[in-house]
């Protein structure tokens, strides 16, 4: 359960808002921190139960993405893998090539659509289940475990109504609603918000929300050099 946009502008560099989700009952994730892989240095949220993460930047400047693809789980797996750690095992990722060799055997992960941008071009990935394809990155991702394709319409009309940016990652003009891209269920709510900036160097300001929604987000911002 997530939203993402992005955008590429000559000012800003690469810009990414990503929304998480998840259950009430989900221990809440640790904010943005930085970690080593090898030679390579990351910024990355983590998540404690999973041990993984859904979004990370590492200081080549390529940013992957992870969204569950809600709708397609379900298929038995005999010892499944956290489709979490399979991000967090691509931090030193240098290319897209790179990433494609980490999604050669995906049989033991539940579906998941993976966005990936880099100084040498962005893709994405989505994993049924069963198959594997790859394409361009849309301007919205939008994944729900409630109600999946009312929720993406929802979404995508007030992503064409022209709201962007923290506007429409905070649905500024749209209550909190299973609906909203900012959204509240009885069992599930957006836990955070990202915005990503890659430009000269790489800044994250990372939103960590309350409880139902309710009170100020704690902030969190972090820095990395690239190399």
């Amino acid at each position: 359960m997530c939203t993402l946009t992005w955008s590429r502008l000559p000012s800003t560099g690469l810009e990414i808002h990503f929304n998480r989700d998840e259950l009430k009952t989900r221990p809440v994730a640790d904010p943005p921190a930085l970690f080593k892989s090898g030679d390579s240095s990351f910024l990355s949220p983590r998540d404690p139960k999973g041990g993984g993460t859904w979004m990370l930047v590492n200081d080549r400047g390529v940013v992957i993405c992870l969204l569950n693809k809600w709708e397609l789980d379900g298929r038995t797996i005999e010892s499944p893998l956290s489709r979490g750690r399979l991000v967090w095992s691509m931090a030193e990722t240098k290319s897209l090539d790179e990433v494609a060799d980490k999604l050669a055997n995906l049989d033991r992960y539940q579906a998941f659509t993976l966005a990936v941008f880099s100084p040498g071009g962005d893709s994405c990935w989505e994993w049924t289940g069963e198959a594997l394809t790859r394409g361009g990155v849309p301007e919205v991702l939008t994944s729900s475990s409630f109600r999946f394709e009312e929720v993406r319409k929802a979404r995508l009309a007030c992503f064409t109504s022209g709201l962007r940016g923290e506007d429409f990652h905070a649905s500024r003009h749209d209550p909190p609603s299973p609906y909203s891209v900012r959204m509240n269920r009885p069992d599930a709510q957006t836990w955070s918000r990202s915005r990503l900036r890659v430009g000269d160097q790489i800044s994250w300001y990372y939103l960590a929300e309350q409880a139902d929604l309710k009170g100020d987000p704690v902030e969190t911002f972090v820095e990395l050099p690239l190399q």
